[in-house]
């Protein structure tokens, strides 16, 4: 699979496989391309996905993170300007002048987004398929779906105490587990609040009958390197951003997959956002939260094939 350069001369590893229309998808936080494997089968005779590893995950997991201002705080600036200078490369080899179907999942979508607001990304999408995302992440007087809904200022604070907690640690490219033990013990804490506003804390519980329960959990972040956990979560942290225009003004077919129970982002929000577009469709998973497929991955698998 190959390596693609960016603007600093990182290498982005990009999965490639199938044949036929080029589609683009971009991962949620803490997912590897190889993960979409199983859902996209049913198309890869048909359709060639282009699935690159974000910063700090998969195979671009050793990628440094940038140094230049605007992005060393912004990890969603900086996707975006990975995946504009990815599609620059791809259409080289690819012919983009009708636009390329795109899939994003969560992050994914948050950073297809930020390029419809600020770099033009919706005249080169030929047909959006958005997953289970909030188009404003923060919470305004006219916006309570934001991440968290009702609970964001609880997130919040968990998320100012976790990265108050990592501040000394912030610029070291080391395993979490390096972290001092008394460290660990606060982080995992404060992991565990994470969990407690999503769902019930039961599988949490249960691992801590066990001695390895501290591993399994560390090991269970999607971060595993100590500035990584503090660029995304201070990104999320300063993350100030409204899509609602950029993504409603979209006039391409657009398609909404939606997790009815999803914790992270209300179901009544993302609905109400696309019911503002010319061309969208409103697909519900019924019995699914944010994790779309591990949910209900047959319904998941059934859905996305047939947009493809």
């Amino acid at each position: 699979m190959p390596h693609y350069t960016m603007p600093d001369q990182e290498r982005l590893y990009v999965r490639e496989n199938g044949h036929g229309a080029p589609v683009l998808v971009l991962s949620g936080l803490g997912m590897s391309s190889w993960q979409w494997l199983p859902y996209i089968a049913p198309s890869l005779r048909d359709r060639k996905f282009y699935i690159p590893d974000f910063r700090g995950f998969g195979h671009s997991k050793h990628c440094k993170i940038p140094t230049d201002a605007e992005f060393k705080t912004d990890a969603i600036r900086s996707h975006w300007r990975d995946v504009n200078c990815l599609l620059e490369q791809i259409s080289q080899k690819e012919n983009l002048e009708n636009g390329i179907d795109v899939i994003a999942y969560s992050m994914g979508a948050t950073t297809t987004m930020h390029g419809m607001k600020y770099g033009n990304f919706a005249a080169k999408i030929k047909q959006y398929i958005h997953m289970d995302q909030s188009a404003c992440i923060r919470n305004q007087d006219d916006w309570q779906y934001g991440l968290y809904g009702t609970q964001q200022g609880t997130f919040l604070n968990i998320l100012d105490r976790m990265l108050a907690l990592l501040l000394p640690y912030s610029d070291q490219h080391q395993p979490i587990s390096t972290l001092p033990h008394h460290v660990q013990n606060e982080l995992i804490s404060l992991f565990n609040e994470f969990v407690a506003l999503q769902s019930s804390n039961a599988f949490i519980s249960y691992l801590d009958q066990f001695q390895i329960t501290k591993y399994l959990k560390i090991k269970s972040l999607p971060f595993q390197t100590l500035d990584y956990l503090y660029w995304y979560l201070k990104s999320y942290q300063q993350h100030n951003e409204d899509y609602r225009q950029a993504l409603t003004s979209f006039e391409n077919p657009a398609h909404f997959i939606i997790g009815k129970r999803s914790a992270l982002y209300s179901s009544r929000g993302q609905i109400a956002i696309a019911q503002q577009l010319k061309q969208s469709k409103i697909h519900i998973l019924p019995r699914s939260g944010h994790a779309l497929v591990i949910n209900q991955p047959l319904l998941f698998t059934q859905t996305l094939n047939q947009l493809l």
